[in-house]
């Protein structure tokens, strides 16, 4: 599975739904499907002067069983 996100410096976004952000963890990172890129560049372009460093990034899922 092949997800998007925004990364500064700082951290992964975690965005709200009144497009307050906060600056997280990979696992509290908000992620979006490829279709949602257009947004994505938007919204990075929006963010970009409060953070200069904002980039979006490709996240690879794999999921497989773990035995012990």
């Amino acid at each position: 599975m092949i997800l998007y996100a925004l990364k500064s410096a700082e951290g992964y976004l975690k965005m709200a739904e009144n497009k307050d952000f906060a600056l997280v963890g990979i696992n509290k990172a908000s992620v979006y499907p490829e279709t949602e890129l257009a947004m994505l560049k938007a919204l990075k372009i929006e963010l970009q002067e409060q953070l200069p460093s904002l980039r979006i990034i490709k996240i690879t899922l794999e999921e497989t069983d773990h035995f012990a």
